[in-house]
């Protein structure tokens, strides 16, 4: 019974495995990136439309599932009319990485990352939200429908009286200037890992397995801690203004004074620690 059982569950599984073999796999390691991505930039500004760069690898079944989507004719559609679309092979999250940093983004945390890029300026939309897709083949592709329209033609705004504070600003740059720190630092464990899959037994470190389950792990808990960070920052100040306020509306003239103020408020920053990176 046991065996007919086990059997059962393969023949059910088989068809989603074939399924999902039989995604697109767009990504092409065999050319510099770089100038692809230039000549994108020059198409979407010439076209006004945004440039959309997809980071991935033809092994990961999310990176092959998102562009699976892109085959949906709705889908598709918005591709075409509101981005031009580059996929970008980034093996092990260690190729490539110059793209990526181009735009802000030193490491990619998962594949596929989505950068949708402003040609204009230049300037990457979508920071908090370019590891969205991490798991594209299991999400309804209605969501990327929505998702991607979006993006074609807003930028989702969170401003409000407490965005407009400096001291706010000024936290979230001492944010996105340590996860740059931390993640120039995992971007060079990416290489080194990579390096040493690459070579024999015996050129690797005897702990080789023990740094690639801690690099895996410091890809997982950066992001969640830059998202940590965030939402702290966004307390310690909606805290000090609501105080600031003693139950009156909150307004600009609250912040223009909390900010001429100038409070120290602190973040818990915690670095890696690594006995190698």
């Amino acid at each position: 019974m046991r065996l007919i059982a086990l059997f059962s569950l393969f023949l059910i599984l088989l068809p989603t495995a074939r399924a999902e073999d039989d995604h697109p796999r767009p990504f092409d390691g065999n050319f510099d990136a770089m100038p692809v991505v230039e000549a994108a930039l020059a198409e979407a500004r010439d076209s006004d439309r945004r440039l959309l760069l997809v980071l991935g690898a033809n092994w990961c079944h999310d990176s092959r599932g998102l562009a699976h989507h892109f085959e949906d004719p709705q889908l598709a559609a918005t591709i075409a009319e509101g981005y031009v679309l580059r996929y970008i092979d980034v093996d092990w999250r260690n190729e490539n990485q110059a793209v990526s940093a181009r735009f802000g983004v030193p490491a990619v945390y998962a594949t596929p990352t989505v950068l949708v890029i402003d040609p204009d300026s230049e300037t990457l939309l979508n920071r908090e939200d370019r590891t969205r897709w991490g798991s594209a083949a299991s999400t309804p592709v209605e969501e990327a429908r929505d998702w991607f329209a979006r993006w074609a033609e807003d930028t989702p705004s969170r401003s409000g009286v407490l965005e407009s504070s400096l001291v706010f600003q000024a936290m979230l740059v001492e944010i996105d200037i340590f996860e740059e720190e931390e993640a120039e630092r995992l971007a060079a464990a990416y290489r080194d890992i990579a390096m040493w899959r690459e070579a024999p037994a015996p050129g690797r470190p005897p702990d080789f397995q023990a740094l690639e389950r801690e690099v895996e792990g410091w890809r997982r808990s950066l992001p969640r801690q830059v998202q940590t960070l965030r939402g702290q920052a966004r307390r310690l100040v909606a805290n000090a203004l609501c105080e600031m306020a003693d139950g009156e509306p909150l307004t600009a003239d609250i912040v223009a004074q909390f900010d001429q103020e100038d409070p120290d408020l602190a973040l818990d920053f915690e670095r890696h620690e690594s006995e190698v990176w």
